[in-house]
C-alpha cells in the first residue's frame, strides 16, 4: 500500500467515524427531541391548549423533524428499499398512507372558502338535537332512540355537546354516532 493510499484510507475512516458520531451523538437526540415536542404540541393543539405559541412551535419543529427524517431516509435508502420488499411493510405503508389521506380529507380545510368538516361538526355539536338530527339524516325521535340504544340519555331540546358531555363524549362524537345510523 502506498503512502497516498494509506493517507486516503485514514481520511476515509476518519470521515466514516465522524459521520457515525454525528448520527449517533447529534442527529438521534435531535430527532428524539423534535419528535417528542411535535407530539406534545400536536396533542395540545388538538385539545386547544394555548394554541398561539404552541402552533408556532409545532409547525416549525415539525419542519425540523421532517428535514431530519428526510436526511435519515436518504442516508438509509438501501435499508428502506429492503423494508419495502416485505409484504407486511408494503401493507403497513399503504394502509397508513391511505388512512392519513382520508383523515386529512375529512378534517382539513380546502382554503379559499372550501368545506371544513371540522367546522361542520363543531356547528352541529352546538345545535339542539331536533335541529341536528335532520341534518344527519334522522328524525329527532329516531335520534333519541339511537342514543338511548347506546345508553346515552338525550332530549330533543339539548345540544349535542350537552348530550355528549353527560355521556363522556364530545358533541362531534354524538354527531358521528347519529350520522352512522342515518337511513340509507
Amino acid at each position: 500500500m502506498t503512502v497516498s493510499n494509506l493517507s486516503n484510507s485514514k481520511t476515509s475512516n476518519a470521515n466514516t467515524t465522524i459521520s457515525k458520531t454525528m448520527t449517533r451523538d447529534v442527529v438521534t437526540p435531535v430527532t428524539i427531541v423534535t419528535f417528542v415536542v411535535s407530539t406534545v404540541t400536536g396533542i395540545m393543539l388538538l385539545l386547544h391548549w394555548n394554541a398561539g405559541l404552541v402552533r408556532f412551535s409545532h409547525e416549525w419543529l415539525s419542519v425540523v423533524f421532517s428535514a431530519i427524517a428526510l436526511w435519515h431516509l436518504a442516508k438509509n435508502w438501501r435499508a428502506f428499499l429492503g423494508y419495502l420488499k416485505r409484504h407486511t411493510a408494503q401493507a403497513a405503508f399503504a394502509s397508513s398512507l391511505i388512512v392519513s389521506v382520508v383523515f386529512t380529507g375529512m378534517t382539513g380545510t380546502t382554503g379559499g372558502g372550501g368545506a371544513n368538516p371540522g367546522a361542520v361538526f363543531g356547528a352541529l355539536s352546538g345545535a339542539r338535537l331536533e335541529a341536528a338530527a335532520p341534518a344527519l339524516g334522522l328524525a329527532p325521535d329516531k335520534a333519541v332512540e339511537v342514543l338511548k340504544a347506546a345508553n346515552i340519555d338525550a332530549a330533543p331540546g339539548e345540544t349535542l355537546t350537552v348530550i355528549g358531555e353527560r355521556a363522556g363524549k364530545s358533541g362531534a362524537a354524538i354527531a358521528s354516532m347519529l350520522a352512522a345510523k342515518r337511513a340509507r
